[in-house]
């Protein structure tokens, strides 16, 4: 059946060869006959300009499976169009598709709106083809050079807690070694992408092209949440420009219509944050979160803590439960999160979690757990929610059958060895793991009554490791009526809220915490135990970018050692993240049983009376990045939190140099200011390096 599109919009543009433009107050954008975004201005900055550098040929692309041929790409530059107007919205219509030299039945009509100060985009695929369109790439918006004026064009990227990647496009080169992230040759150069898939690393559906001074916000709202990607490409055949764009693997069938979620593109002056509210609005028509339990909310770090490794070594006992309780309280923390502490050690026979005799048996492992909730602290087990063991009856006997699997029909594997001074543990013992697709009940009922068991050894809280996170592989082989994509994320959805309804029946108290940070997952959680970028202070580190957006989330900063540099410290009270430290491997035993560098773990209890003193505001205020508050020396990192009508700021050096204190806030003044060593009469004229204080405002 041949693929047409009933017109809704009611006058056609006349003459071909003729561009067509959507104005307002705020934004121009227009496409001319071919497809292709020729303008987008926005109106508001002086001068304005348009903002493509270098049209590229259609803002879509295709990619459809037609039997063993997994790629096939719809060049959007060969097709023909029909564009017709009415009022605010521009619909683009393509009858069939072209691909070589035949003609797919395949239509396509792309709405594109100007709404106020957005561009929103929506596409409907209406497929009589026979095969397979597995990924749509849109809207594709290139090719952008600058946006203009002095200074750099910065990506603010939703890796972990936020990246922000100076000066983006020349960070993106042409290949010339081995060290790029994915190349994709196009006539013998090389285009640069950066790629975060989302729902997994990426931990929201937005991203932000920014130079301090204006910007543009890229976000897909799609309530299916389909798995897929946020793209940013240089084009190095295009002038070397660039484009931003998602990527959706919508898997549209034989005989199948898909219509897209929106996509919004929005450039705008002033700052990014103006984005993050605009993200956060769509994000309150989905998002549900519970208040956490009175006591995570004043959760102030946890010391985590592998007992067994994964190559066997038992490095503590249960009876050393309240020992590690003691040492986290001596840096300031008030929990001890108790890794590998089942037989088979850390990362070893998931699912099965039994206590280890050689550590002292399920006695013991109360006794330890008790003996610290008698002395007022709290305690974590850990629970794996995504991994599998294949070397494991449990595995041949059942989880195969629940096993995740690619487009070959293999379980997809992940690989994780803890081998820490043996080159040969670390080279060539690797060890596998499956994921099981989560759309059916049983591995939510397996998790579920795991945790009912563990609570019943008395622990405060739980972690299912890696739930909050993690690729969203698509699901192949399941029934045809599931998408492969939609499987991963709406199993896991379906996982995370059996997993909150069931557990807190049975204790409502307890703290349910998940590894990694994803916006649609975090919801369910009270703690997220959060990795990589953002979370650790490196020279890309943009936590504001998710605290900013999702500021209820109360995420910790990991720092993979016992003892920690003071910078990870204040980067952590900066942006409202609580402690964590790591106990893991032998060296880090001995550096606690041998009281090494105490004077570092002074430092972070030192920290954390500080963040007591002002609780309310530190610990449980909002956070507002520098939103309010004027910094004149922007050497000086300064953050604000909310709380009622009163602000606390965060003021921290973090230069090399000694820097001077220009802070104030509009319509309030200071009423309290202290440092590490105590309440200070005045706002410090200056800081040295690596020096905090808190300054309250009413």
């Amino acid at each position: 059946m041949k693929n047409t599109f009933s017109s809704l919009l009611l006058m056609a543009l006349p003459l071909a060869g003729a561009e067509v433009a959507l104005q307002n107050a705020n934004l121009q954008i227009a496409f001319n006959e071919k497809g292709a975004l020729t303008s987008l201005v926005d109106r508001r900055s002086a001068p304005a300009r348009n903002l493509i550098a270098h049209p590229k040929a259609g803002f879509w692309k295709i990619v459809f499976q037609r039997g063993r041929s997994l790629e096939n790409v719809i060049d959007p530059g060969q097709q023909t169009y029909r564009l017709e107007k009415n009022g605010n919205t521009i619909r683009i219509v393509a009858d069939s598709l072209r691909y070589g030299g035949e003609t797919l039945d395949i239509g396509l009509a792309i709405d594109v709106t100007l709404s106020e100060d957005e561009i929103r985009w929506q596409a409907r695929i209406q497929n009589g083809s026979q095969v397979t369109i597995s990924e749509f790439f849109f809207p594709e918006i290139g090719g952008i050079d600058t946006l203009g004026g002095p200074g750099t064009d910065d990506l603010l990227w939703p890796q972990n807690a936020g990246a922000r990647i100076r000066n983006v496009r020349s960070t993106l080169t042409p290949r010339v070694d081995g060290l790029s992230e994915i190349e994709t040759p196009v006539n013998g150069v090389a285009d640069q992408r950066l790629e975060l898939l989302y729902p997994g690393h990426a931990t929201m559906d937005w991203y932000e092209l920014t130079n301090d001074r204006r910007g543009i916000y890229f976000a897909s709202y799609d309530p299916s949440f389909l798995s897929g990607s946020l793209l940013v490409s240089r084009m190095f055949t295009e002038g070397g420009s660039m484009t931003y764009s998602f990527v959706k693997y919508a898997f549209v069938r034989p005989g199948e219509t898909w219509q897209s979620g929106q996509y919004v593109t929005a450039p705008h002056p002033g700052t990014w944050h103006a984005s993050a509210g605009k993200y956060r609005q769509w994000a309150n028509t989905w998002f549900r979160h519970d208040a956490p339990p009175d006591w995570v909310a004043h959760f102030k770090g946890m010391l985590l803590v592998i007992l067994r490794q994964q190559y066997g070594d038992v490095m503590w006992h249960y009876d050393d439960i309240p020992f590690l309780y003691e040492e986290a309280q001596k840096n300031g923390m008030d929990m001890v999160s108790l890794f590998g502490w089942t037989e088979g050690g850390h990362d070893n026979q998931y699912p099965i979690y039994k206590a280890d005799p050689e550590m002292g048996g399920e006695a013991a492992l109360r006794r330890g757990l008790a003996e610290v909730t008698t002395r007022g602290g709290h305690t974590l087990l850990y629970l794996q929610g995504h991994l599998m063991d294949p070397v494991t009856d449990w595995y041949t006997q059942r989880g195969a059958a629940l096993a995740a699997r690619n487009v070959w029909g293999t379980p997809y594997y992940e690989q994780y060895n803890k081998g820490y001074q043996s080159s040969l543990l670390r080279n060539y013992t690797r060890k596998l793991f499956a994921m099981p697709c989560t759309l059916g009940d049983e591995w939510s009922n397996l998790l579920v009554k795991e945790g009912r068991e563990k609570l019943g050894f008395g622990p405060s809280a739980l972690i299912y490791d890696q739930l909050g996170g993690m690729p969203a592989y698509p699901c192949f082989g399941l029934k045809d009526d599931v998408k492969p994509s939609a499987a991963f994320t709406q199993g896991r959805l379906n996982l995370l809220k059996a997993l909150r309804s069931s557990l807190k029946q049975t204790n409502p108290h307890f703290g349910l915490m998940f590894e990694h940070n994803t916006d649609i997952y975090a919801q369910y959680a009270d703690i997220i135990h959060c990795a990589g970028e953002g979370c650790a202070l490196t020279s890309r580190s943009f936590p504001q970018l998710f605290r900013y957006t999702f500021p209820e989330i109360i995420i910790t900063s990991r720092d993979a050692a016992p003892r920690v540099d003071p910078k990870q410290v204040n980067h952590s009270l900066a942006y409202g993240m609580r402690f964590e430290l790591e106990v893991r491997y032998r060296a880090d035993v001995e550096t606690i049983r041998g009281h090494q560098k105490t004077q570092l773990r002074d430092y972070i209890r030192s920290v954390s009376q500080l963040r007591d003193r002002y609780w309310d505001l530190l610990g449980n205020g909002r956070f507002l990045d520098d939103q309010g508050l004027t910094n004149q020396n922007r050497a000086v990192t300064a953050t604000a939190f909310a709380s009622g009508q009163r602000r606390a700021v965060v003021l921290w050096n973090n230069s090399g140099q000694v820097q001077p204190v220009r802070v104030s806030m509009e319509g309030k003044k200071v009423v309290e200011c202290a440092g590490v060593a105590g309440k200070l009469a005045t706002v410090p004229a200056q800081l040295r390096p690596q020096e905090i204080a808190v300054v309250v405002f009413e």
